[in-house]
């Protein structure tokens, strides 16, 4: 009989694997313990609060106060096991926790084996069992490096932040991700709306909806490369049209909505905002705790594909359990050059727990609500959408050009599916737009060219229109900027939208547009005034390659790691100097300028001359923005 040793992250998980193995593996026995996620940090101590040996860039580690009962209890349990298995999540850092416990037991040379698993599931922990290894040391070290990177940059820049302007943070990720929001603030800001005419050809009862697309000179009318139609023109235009159409060109064309899609974390991410209205803490919650209660694959996934035998287990369900031939493989999309993709599409782990049956189980509304969502979007991204023909018709009219085209709907593909009140059926284009359902009866057009089509001038209409700013990211549009642009990775979406809010650089408000405050402003003319280079998206997106690249082996990040700091520490230094001087006078001695300080009732600012005379004059910034002195309350005597 051998005594194994499983840790887990989750205590969630504990009572379910063990069960898993006791009843697989008879023979031996099994104590299953949870380290409560990372059991250590970096100690922040040495030049800069680091924790970092700067000739060896090798972080110190610390055992968290909290987890140190945990620790405990993992070390005791460890004396007497024959072998360690450590079963932390299935990624970087669960690989550099797997590497932190083994770490625990150096000395008593124990057999120390590591495991993954993308799902809580009797079928996955047991296969895991079989499939035993060593820890990956270039996982672990791709995981060491964005620590010791982030910290870096994130104490480094946050200190010269704080002095040079009483704001106190940056980030890695998170000042790009500001600058993504205050760049485009700024273009909201500054637009000027042109107002214009949109003219038209309708008949309602027919469906008859003919747009004007270019003028009698061939130009595209309404665009902002070529003008837009003023009222002036529009009268024009009216008078010069006849009433007779001729359809010059005519072009059918196949189509099929697969708007389901296979979730990513940033997919489930964004479509949980904009189709439950959820903020993003909120869905990482409720998914998280779905993982870990077994009803659905690990959450922080770069990944859009499904396994080869969930599609074949799938492809049974539906088959079984849906008419007319709805299975589909689901549709290829197009990955990332620095995609991670160690673990499948987050789904359910069973279809057949379907969301009215969890519903009975689980009492938290959010869990509820992100597992319907998944358990459809699953199961629609692998069937047939709506298909059927793009009918496209132009016409000319004394030198104008026409157009109008429908949609036929010849298969109702998922659509055929009964309709339930609930979020799952709200289908959204690219540009997180519902998407309408097409029920329009056929205009009265050939499906042919070379033919005139005749309608009475009062079907002209001129509708009043005006151009419109580009969009304001929300928590969901953020989330695919950073994620198209290379950005940050699964694991740090969530984190890093927390941040800005913390921080008050930008509020994201529920189911609405982020509003970047003053502060945010202040923050990222700052740092890309003073630290462009480093924060620049292009080498913020260069840093994950790096990263990637560290998890495959292929690059070496002492040295890289070292340039970094060596750069940085120069700049740094250079700009914290520059802060120590002001041209705001201290208002009490009237000698010291006032300097940004730090402290636990936010942004203040107080004497330079408080370490020589020690004037000791505070002010701190009000809600209002305003400046107010601190006078402390007078000591009550002591009776």
């Amino acid at each position: 009989m051998t005594k194994y040793l499983v840790l887990l992250e989750s205590p969630s998980k504990v009572e379910k694997i063990k069960y898993y193995l006791e009843k697989n593996f008879p023979d031996d026995s099994f104590e299953v313990l949870a380290s409560g996620g990372h059991i250590n940090r970096i100690v922040d101590s040495g030049p800069w609060g680091l924790g970092i040996d700067l000739k060896t860039m090798t972080p110190s580690f610390k055992i968290e106060p909290s987890k140190k009962k945990n620790v405990d209890e993992i070390v005791k349990a460890g004396k007497s096991a024959d072998k360690i298995i450590l079963a932390s999540d299935p990624d970087r850092e669960g690989e550099a926790i797997a590497w932190h416990l083994a770490n625990l037991f150096i000395k008593d040379n124990k057999e120390i084996k590591r495991i993954t698993f993308n799902e809580i599931t009797e079928t996955a922990i047991i296969k895991a069992f079989g499939k035993m290894r060593n820890i990956d040391m270039d996982l672990v070290n791709a995981q060491l490096s964005r620590q010791m990177l982030d910290k870096i940059i994130g104490y480094m820049i946050s200190n010269s932040l704080q002095k040079s302007t009483g704001l106190l943070s940056a980030g890695r990720v998170q000042t790009p991700a500001l600058k993504i929001l205050v760049d485009r603030d700024k273009i909201i800001k500054a637009f000027v709306e042109t107002v214009y005419k949109k003219i038209f050809v309708i008949d309602e009862k027919t469906n008859v909806k003919l747009a004007l697309y270019k003028d009698d000179n061939n130009i595209v009318v309404n665009d902002q490369k070529t003008y837009y139609i003023s009222e002036a023109q529009s009268k024009v235009i009216q008078n010069n049209l006849g009433e007779n159409y001729k359809c010059t060109k005519y072009k059918a064309k196949e189509f099929e909505v697969r708007s389901f899609k296979p979730y990513s974390t940033a997919s489930l991410l964004q479509d949980g905002f904009s189709k439950l209205r959820m903020s993003a803490a909120q869905i990482t919650v409720a998914a998280q705790k779905l993982y870990e209660a077994g009803l659905i694959t690990y959450i922080r996934t770069d990944s859009n594909k499904y396994s080869n035998d969930f599609i074949a287990e799938a492809k049974k369900f539906i088959n079984t359990n849906f008419k007319g031939d709805l299975f589909k493989e689901a549709v290829p999309v197009r990955t990332q050059a620095n995609a991670q993709e160690a673990h499948e599409s987050i789904r359910p782990t069973d279809l057949n727990q379907r969301p009215e049956s969890i519903s009975s189980q689980i009492e938290d509304k959010n869990m509820i609500r992100i597992y319907n969502l998944i358990w459809w979007n699953t199961v629609k991204s692998l069937m047939k959408g709506p298909s059927g023909f793009y009918h496209n018709w132009t016409f000319w009219n004394n030198g104008y050009e026409f157009k109008q085209s429908w949609k036929e709907v010849l298969d109702l593909g998922y659509n055929k599916l009964d309709k339930f009140e609930t979020d799952e059926d709200v289908e959204l284009d690219e540009n997180y737009d519902e998407i309408s359902k097409d029920d329009e009866i056929k205009p009265p057009f050939k499906f042919s060219e070379n033919y005139v089509f005749s309608i009475d001038k009062s079907a002209i209409v001129m509708e009043d229109a005006k151009t419109l700013p580009p969009r304001m990211f929300n928590q969901a549009s953020l989330v695919k900027e950073l994620k198209d642009l290379g950005i940050g990775r699964p694991s740090t979406y969530t984190p890093t939208l927390s941040k800005l809010k913390e921080r008050e650089y930008a509020i994201p408000h529920r189911g609405k547009p982020f509003e970047v405050t003053y502060k945010g402003y202040q923050a990222e003319e700052f740092l890309y005034e003073k630290y462009q280079d480093l924060f620049n998206l292009n080498y913020t997106a260069k840093m994950e390659e790096n990263l990637d690249e560290i998890a495959e082996g292929k690059f070496d990040y002492k040295d890289w790691i070292k340039n970094v700091y060596e750069d940085l520490s120069v700049s740094v230094k250079g700009q914290i100097q520059e802060a120590k001087t002001s041209d705001l006078k201290c208002p009490r001695c009237h000698e010291g300028s006032l300097v940004f300080i730090k402290s636990k009732f936010g942004r203040g600012r107080g004497c330079s001359n408080f370490t020589t005379t020690k004037c000791g004059y505070r002010e701190y910034e009000q809600k209002d923005g305003t400046w107010l002195e601190y006078v402390p309350k007078p000591k009550e005597e002591k009776k």
